[in-house]
């Protein structure tokens, strides 16, 4: 699969077709970038030269706790971006946490700098680019304050119940969540051991607040 098919798959590349979007991913010097499951794409610390739009695939974002604990900061799904943020933040140069290939993922790859150089001129597929890069990083923005939300829970349980009333509220508050994890997953993203994620669950079911099977969980908040 060529760049030019991989950004037809993309909503970065909407509205653009023909030798116009030939043109932007040349000047983009975009290129197909594959990963295997369980690969690192970018280690935390690495200089952030490259934005990364997603054609299929997934990828996870991570830190480090202060106990050691790996926290799943954030997760990059399909027609997502990563770096996205960063075009206007050029002071920050290295990339802030590591990047794992949680699925068999393939990227079209872009200069950073090049896709800042776009804001700078007037052509009409730039101006495309530009909106459609400004929804996405408002998605972007939206699952950031939703993990914030979360994470200033002062327990597990409480960020639990957050979490899913959050992901209920964003479905039509039907009491069925379907949590987009596993339970390890699950536990990075609480910044917990996947056994006191455990445990929290099962403290929740025994008081009477919530069922699952598998990731689909039942609540009664």
């Amino acid at each position: 699969m060529s760049p030019r098919d991989l950004a037809q798959k993309l909503s970065l590349f909407s509205g653009m077709d023909g030798e116009p979007l030939d043109l932007l991913i040349y000047r983009l010097n975009g290129v197909k970038k594959e990963f295997s499951k369980g690969e690192t794409v970018v280690h935390g610390g690495m200089e952030a030269k490259r934005l990364m739009a997603v054609a299929s695939g997934r990828l996870h974002v991570y830190e480090e706790a202060d106990d050691g604990h790996r926290v799943l900061v954030r997760a990059i799904g399909r027609d997502e971006v990563l770096g996205l943020w960063m075009l206007n933040v050029p002071e920050v140069t290295c990339w802030p946490g590591t990047v794992v290939a949680v699925e068999d993922t393939v990227m079209l790859s872009l200069d950073m700098n090049a896709a800042r150089g776009l804001g700078e001129t007037a052509d009409a597929n730039a101006a495309k680019f530009a909106v459609n890069m400004s929804r996405i990083l408002s998605k972007e923005l939206f699952t950031t304050w939703r993990k914030l939300t979360v994470m200033d829970a002062p327990t597990i349980e409480t960020r639990i119940r957050t979490y899913l009333s959050l992901l209920d509220n964003e479905t039509g508050r039907t009491g069925r969540v379907t949590v987009p994890f596993d339970r390890e997953r699950m536990a990075e993203y609480f910044g917990v051991t996947r056994p006191a994620l455990s445990r929290a669950i099962g403290r929740l079911r025994d008081q009477g607040f919530l069922a699952w099977r598998k990731n689909v969980f039942t609540i009664r908040f």
